[in-house]
């Protein structure tokens, strides 16, 4: 095997630990914040929240755009 190779499998390797961490982290943080709004401590903009949905839609858009288009 070649340095290149090693020095990849190495990156990778790290890159696994990362997303364990941020998916582990995320189940705890959804778990807090389902907390806090039933609580009444989170409160939610529903409009904030639709312009960011539709935003988002706009990004997918760009990156992944529709066959029938082209």
């Amino acid at each position: 095997m070649d340095k290149g190779h090693r020095e990849s499998s190495g990156n990778f390797e790290g890159s696994e630990q990362k997303i364990s961490f941020v998916i582990n982290t995320g189940d705890d943080r959804i778990r807090q914040l389902r907390q806090a709004y039933l609580d009444g401590r989170l409160m939610l903009d529903s409009e904030r929240l639709a312009d960011k949905m539709i935003a988002f839609e706009r990004q997918l858009e760009i990156v992944f755009p529709d066959k029938d288009e082209t």
